[in-house]
């Protein structure tokens, strides 16, 4: 027995798809897993943060440690409203510059160029915050009510 009647007497093309199934897949699940890894190293690199929230949840934590917990919260609210008075800051001279209304994305090229850290992220704070305010006619206005309280604030 030779050929291709040697192959179909031992099953050979059922191991070949056998084979071919089971590369397919683990390439597969490595593709996944290599696609989802960004996320799980964000997840290590804030262990600490999730840690205490798995703690808080399960209620592990004695009184000390979640007050302890709670000053830590407080700091990261105090470092955001700081980095937001600085991105208003920038973005409120660069639109006086730009001039009113302004395109979003123009906003954004622009201070790309300035080398203004992280603007998407800030426009979009800066936009929840009610800072940014649309017109309705597909731009937007500076909202120079809500800056000035904002800045008043300590």
């Amino acid at each position: 027995m030779t050929g291709i009647e040697a192959i179909l007497h031992h099953n050979g093309f059922g191991m070949a798809a056998v084979g071919v199934t089971i590369v397919f897949t683990a390439l597969v699940t490595l593709s996944l897993i290599i696609s989802q890894l960004h996320k799980l190293l964000l997840v290590w690199e804030e262990r600490e943060t999730y840690i205490n929230k798995a703690r808080r949840m399960f209620s592990l934590l004695g009184p000390k440690e979640v007050r302890r917990a709670k000053n830590g919260e407080k700091q990261a609210k105090a470092k955001y409203i700081a980095s937001i008075k600085e991105s208003s800051r920038q973005f409120n001279i660069l639109i006086q510059a730009m001039g009113e209304p302004f395109s979003l994305p123009e906003l954004i090229r622009i201070a790309e160029s300035l080398g203004i850290e992280s603007p998407y992220a800030a426009v979009a704070h800066l936009i929840e915050g009610d800072l940014i305010i649309p017109d309705q006619k597909g731009f937007y206005l500076w909202n120079h009510e809500a800056y000035n309280s904002l800045s008043k604030r300590s």
